[in-house]
């Protein structure tokens, strides 16, 4: 018997949905911490029937993207309800009762499940299917581009890889020795007196190559694919893993974006590359021990404790510090939903950096640590209590919004943007929080600058050509 899409993908929920409730019971029969995997359970549950049942089949929407981090709430519960009272590092720096503590990891897991609920649905509310078509007329600036971008291209690359090499050399003796202590890289650079602004050349250069093939038809070939991991590897070399791998993952969102038909080949990139980069998170781990001359515990439990008690996925931990400290009369009201400008022009002005995570870390961490992240929906509680739950409302009616728009302009340059800021902004918002903007900023700006240079340029150009020009 041939089952249809619709069989399939109900065959698969209910496996899942068994799958989960079995590990669920074996989970609750050895807690030690009760009802967490129950609700781990739920909010997994409610997360399929949203990306199976009410999207489309749209794997790269914002909903689908916004969700692949959101999970690490789930793996929080099913991780803390056997952690034996080990609530992880931030935690521990607090003096919150334990008792309390485990009160607020259940309340928090319940929160995490209605703020997707709300999210979800002021998503399906707003979305629209739309298949990407570029809408341009012949003549103009792309043929223009087409024809000459590799001018732009080859130079942008080639001072991004031999700054790259420099940089090495002045900072850790040649390149072996700055991949080996990769996770030391800030301090090496800092030590030096040196900058990375020029690594951006090089990853400018990839997405104009990438905008340029997709443009004149041609295909994404070794070469390419060669040097848009070297871009990646770059990236990584500063300690940077999240960073390179959603550089990455932007181009596979613009391809995946703009056939449907691409879109299978890509979800398996994409699930390489997603384990690719537990692999590096792992090395990374043995690199700081080897730095600091310290031994690193990565088996079994030890490894979940490093992802999840040190706060690397979307975690509960930081809600419950959340909660604790943002009560009624200290709510932010919206502040800091502007930090990320803050963040980057306030810098200018004499200004230090804010966000939520910087307000908790002055609280309750120590020098020696970094700060937690809150997460989109920590971000949202520690702004407006409760009334977090309708803030996710309209997050999700947004993204559903700007997903809409781009899709119906059919222009690949706009296009382009959105991937970025799907990958270095949504993928990401449910772990961190807003000030994830400056983080697109930073990854597509630029390209941005270097395209609108190409197109003032074809201005210039035009009338001697005696062509008509089109915007991009």
């Amino acid at each position: 018997m041939i089952l249809n899409e619709t069989s399939k993908k109900t065959l698969v929920f209910i496996t899942s949905c068994l799958l989960l409730a079995i590990i669920t019971f074996f989970v609750e029969y050895s807690a030690t911490t009760n009802f967490l995997a129950t609700l781990s359970f739920t909010l997994l549950v409610l997360m399929m029937v949203f990306n199976f049942y009410l999207n489309d089949n749209d794997y790269f929407s914002p909903l689908t993207i916004f969700s692949l981090m959101y999970v690490g709430y789930a793996l929080g519960g099913y991780y803390y309800a056997n952690s034996g009272g080990d609530f992880g590092r931030f935690i521990e720096f607090t003096s919150i009762p334990q008792d309390k503590v485990v009160d607020l990891f259940q309340y928090a897991l319940i929160y995490a499940f209605f703020s997707y609920l709300s999210f979800g649905l002021g998503y399906v509310i707003f979305k629209q299917k739309i298949a990407f078509i570029h809408r341009h007329r012949s003549g103009g600036f792309w043929p223009f581009f087409g024809q000459y971008y590799l001018l732009l291209v080859v130079p942008f690359l080639l001072i991004g890889v031999v700054y790259w090499y420099w940089i090495a050399l002045v900072t850790a003796g040649g390149l072996v020795n700055m991949l080996l202590y990769f996770q030391a890289f800030t301090h090496l650079v800092s030590d030096a007196g040196v900058t990375t602004l020029p690594y951006h050349f090089y990853h400018a250069g990839i997405y104009i190559w990438l905008l340029g093939l997709v443009v004149t038809g041609k295909k994404v070939g070794s070469t390419f694919i060669l040097l848009s991991l070297l871009g990646m590897v770059i990236i990584m070399s500063q300690g940077r893993i999240t960073v390179a791998i959603t550089f990455i993952i932007s181009q596979l969102f613009f391809i995946a974006l703009i056939d449907v038909r691409n879109r299978k080949k890509i979800l398996f990139y994409f699930a390489v590359l997603m384990g690719f980069a537990f692999f590096v998170y792992f090395l990374r781990l043995l690199s700081n021990g080897l730095f600091i001359g310290a031994e690193v515990d990565l088996v079994g439990k030890g490894f979940l404790k490093e992802m999840i008690g040190r706060g690397n996925v979307a975690d509960l931990q930081q809600l419950v510090l959340i909660f604790h400290t943002f009560t009624l009369d200290k709510l932010m009201l919206g502040a800091t939903y502007l930090d990320w400008l803050r963040n980057t022009v306030g810098q200018f002005f004499g200004f230090e950096p804010s966000s939520v995570g910087l307000m908790i870390k002055s609280l309750y961490v120590p020098d020696t640590s970094g700060a937690p992240v809150p997460g989109a929906i920590g971000e949202a509680y520690a702004n407006f209590g409760v009334a977090a739950v309708a803030m996710m409302f309209f997050i999700g009616a947004a993204f559903a919004g700007l997903y809409r728009f781009v899709m119906k302009k059919g222009s690949l340059f706009l296009l382009l943007i959105y991937a970025v800021f799907l990958a270095k902004f949504v993928f990401i918002y449910p772990k961190v929080d807003s000030t994830m903007m400056v983080n697109f900023l930073w990854g597509v700006m630029p390209f941005v600058v270097a395209m609108l240079g190409f197109y003032l340029v074809f201005l210039f150009l035009a009338p001697l050509m005696k062509t008509q020009y089109v915007k991009i």
